[in-house]
C-alpha cells in the first residue's frame, strides 16, 4: 500500500536499547501486562486481574496465541480497510475543527454576535471534545469497539449537518456543535485503539503513519470552506438583520448561505465514513477484546472470518487451546459470578468500571498515565494557545500575512499545513530508530515546537509568518502522530482505550484552561502569550524523558 515496509525493530529490543537498567525493568513489566508479548511464561508472571471484577486470569494468558493468529493474517485486506477507515477518523477529527474555525465570522455577522460571546462556541466545542473522549473512551473498554467505532462518526455526521437549520439562534448552534463534537472527541482513541488491536506486529508503525489524515483533512476542510463559506457569502460590512429596523441592507440568510453549504458538506463526508464502517465493510469485534471479556469462541469466530476476508488459511487455534491453558494454569473456567435479578444487573453496571482499577493500581502504568497525562495537557495547551492568541500577537506587532485577498489567504493555508504531512513521515522513520524511538521523538518534537513558537516573537515580515507557521505544525504533527499511537501501547486491552480517552479529555481540559490564562498577556498589548505556549511545548520535554516508551 505504502510502498516497500521499513523494517521494524522489535519492541523488547527497542525498550532496552533505550533506557537504563531501572526501565530496563520496568518496560519488561510494561510488556508483561499488554498484548504486546506472546510468551505466555512473561504474561502469567504479571496477572493482575481480579476475579470479582473481570475474566477469569487465563484471558491474558490466552492473548499470546491471538496475537499469534492476528500476525499469520498480515497486512491483508482486512488489515488495509481497517487502517484506511481509522485514517478517515483521524482526517475528520481536524476537518470540523479548522471547517468551523473559518467559518464563524460568518455567523458571528448573520447573527449578530457580539465579541464577548465570539468565544462561546470554541468554549462548547472544547468541552463536547471533552466529554466525547472520556465517554466513548470507557464505553469503548465496556461494549466493545465495534459499536463506539461507528457510533462517533453517526453521531458527529447528524448533529455536524443539524448545525445548517439553524436561523438567528446563536445558542442552538452552540449547543448542537457541543453535541457534534461528543462524538467527534471519541475518534482519536477509538482509532488508535482499534488500529493498534488488528495490525499485524511487524506493521504497528503504521499506526503513527495515521497521524498524517490530520493535516490533510486541514487541508480538504479549507478547500471545502473556499468554495462555500467564502464564496456563497454576505458582503462583510453589513449588519445582522436582528440589529438594523425592518427594510434596512443587513446580512440575510439567503444571502450567507455558504457557511451552511460547508457544514452540510463535511456532515455529509462523515456520514459516508459511517457508511463504510457500518454499511459496505464489515467490521469484527477486535478478538483482544473478547479475549479479555472471557468471549474465546466468539474471539476464535471473528480470527476465522478475517482469514476468510483475507483468502487466508483459518486459523488453528480452538477452545481446546484455551481449556489446556486453564488446566496448566489451575484456573476454573467455569466460574459464573453473575446474578439476572435487578439487584445483580445493577451491581453487574457498578462491577463493569472495575477494570479501572488496574490502570490505577498497578505502580508503574499508573506513573506512565500520569507522565502521559501532562503530555497531552501541555501539548493542548500550547496548541490552543498558539490558534487562539498567534493572530492577534502578529496583528499588535503589525505583521501582514502577506494575503491580500481570500484567494492568497486559503493558498497560506495549503502552504502553512500540508507539510504537516512531513511531521507523521518523521514519525513513521524515527520510532524505528534504535537510538530515538518513541521517547526521544517526542522529545525532540516538543523542543522544536516550542523553539518554533518562540521564534514567533521576531517574526516581521510575510515569509517569516508562513514559514515558522509551517515549521511548528510540523512538529506539532510529528509530536501528536507519536503520542496518540504510543499511548494506546502502554496500557493493558482490558482499559487502554479508557486510558486514551482520560489522556485525550485531560488535553482537552487544559486546552480550555489556557485562552483565560493567556488573555492577561493579551489586554497588556505584550508578546508574553507566546512564551507562555512555548513554556508549555518545552516543559513537554520532562514529561517525555523518563516514561520506558
Amino acid at each position: 500500500m505504502r510502498g516497500p515496509a521499513t523494517p521494524s525493530v522489535d519492541t523488547d529490543t527497542l525498550f532496552i536499547l533505550l533506557c537504563p537498567d531501572f526501565w530496563k525493568k520496568a518496560s519488561i513489566f510494561i510488556m508483561s501486562t499488554s498484548d504486546h508479548v506472546s510468551e505466555k511464561n512473561t504474561l502469567e508472571q504479571d496477572n493482575h486481574s481480579d476475579k470479582e471484577n473481570g475474566p477469569p486470569e487465563s484471558n491474558n494468558v490466552y492473548m499470546g496465541d491471538v496475537i499469534t493468529e492476528i500476525d499469520k493474517f498480515g497486512f491483508g485486506k482486512y488489515q488495509k480497510c481497517i487502517w484506511f477507515l481509522c485514517g478517515f477518523g483521524y482526517f475528520v477529527d481536524l476537518a470540523w475543527a479548522q471547517g468551523v474555525g473559518l467559518l464563524a465570522t460568518a455567523i458571528f455577522q448573520e447573527m449578530g454576535v457580539p465579541a464577548g460571546q465570539q468565544g462561546l462556541i470554541f468554549t462548547c466545542s472544547n468541552v463536547g471534545l471533552a466529554i466525547g473522549a472520556l465517554g466513548f473512551g470507557i464505553i469503548t473498554d465496556i461494549i466493545g469497539r465495534k459499536w463506539a467505532f461507528n457510533l462517533s462518526c453517526l453521531i458527529t455526521s447528524v448533529f455536524g449537518m443539524l448545525l445548517a437549520a439553524s436561523k438567528f439562534n446563536y445558542g442552538a448552534i452552540c449547543g448542537i456543535y457541543f453535541l457534534c463534537c461528543i462524538g467527534l472527541g471519541g475518534n482519536i482513541p477509538i482509532d488508535a485503539t482499534i488500529a493498534l488491536e488488528f495490525l499485524p506486529q511487524n506493521r504497528r508503525y503504521l499506526v503513527f503513519l495515521l497521524g498524517m489524515w490530520q493535516p490533510i483533512g486541514v487541508v480538504v476542510a479549507s478547500a471545502i470552506a473556499y468554495g462555500t463559506a467564502a464564496k456563497y457569502r454576505c458582503d462583510v460590512g453589513l449588519p445582522a438583520c436582528n440589529a438594523v429596523s425592518p427594510g434596512e441592507a443587513c446580512c440575510t440568510v439567503s444571502s450567507n448561505m455558504g457557511w451552511r453549504y460547508e457544514v452540510i458538506v463535511i456532515g455529509a463526508m462523515t456520514f459516508a465514513l459511517f457508511g463504510a464502517r457500518f454499511l459496505f465493510f464489515r467490521f469484527y469485534e477486535s478478538p483482544k477484546f473478547l479475549v479479555g471479556k472471557g468471549r474465546e469462541q466468539d474471539a476464535i469466530d471473528v480470527l476465522d472470518k478475517i482469514a476468510k476476508f483475507n483468502g487466508a488459511p483459518r486459523p488453528t487455534l480452538t477452545v481446546d487451546d484455551f481449556m489446556r491453558i486453564d488446566r496448566e494454569t489451575g484456573i476454573d473456567s467455569n466460574e459464573q459470578t453473575t446474578s439476572n435479578d435487578a439487584k445483580g444487573v445493577v451491581m453487574g453496571m457498578v462491577k463493569s468500571l472495575g477494570f479501572l482499577r488496574g490502570l490505577f493500581m498497578k505502580k508503574l502504568e499508573c506513573f506512565t498515565f500520569i507522565l502521559l497525562a501532562l503530555a497531552y495537557m501541555g501539548n493542548y495547551w500550547s496548541f490552543n494557545l498558539a490558534g487562539y492568541f498567534l493572530p492577534i500577537v502578529l496583528l499588535n506587532n503589525n505583521v501582514d500575512s502577506g494575503a491580500s485577498n481570500v484567494t492568497e489567504t486559503y493558498r497560506e493555508y495549503v502552504y502553512i499545513y500540508l507539510p504537516g504531512v512531513i511531521g507523521a513521515v518523521l514519525a513513521l522513520f524515527s520510532v524505528q530508530l534504535p537510538l530515538i524511538g518513541r521517547k526521544w521523538s517526542l522529545v525532540i518534537s516538543a523542543a522544536l515546537q516550542g523553539v518554533s513558537m518562540a521564534m514567533y516573537t521576531q517574526v516581521k515580515d510575510t515569509p517569516g509568518y508562513v514559514g515558522l507557521n509551517a515549521l511548528e505544525y510540523i512538529m506539532q504533527s510529528y509530536f501528536n502522530a507519536v503520542l496518540y499511537a504510543s499511548a494506546p501501547e502502554m496500557f493493558d486491552t482490558s482499559y487502554r482505550a479508557s486510558a486514551s480517552g482520560m489522556l485525550s479529555c485531560l488535553g482537552r481540559v487544559a486546552g480550555i484552561v489556557a485562552p483565560f490564562a493567556g488573555q492577561k498577556y493579551i489586554a497588556e498589548g505584550r508578546s508574553g502569550v507566546l512564551w507562555l505556549g512555548a513554556g508549555g511545548d518545552l516543559a513537554l520535554i520532562v514529561p517525555d524523558v523518563f516514561p520506558p516508551y
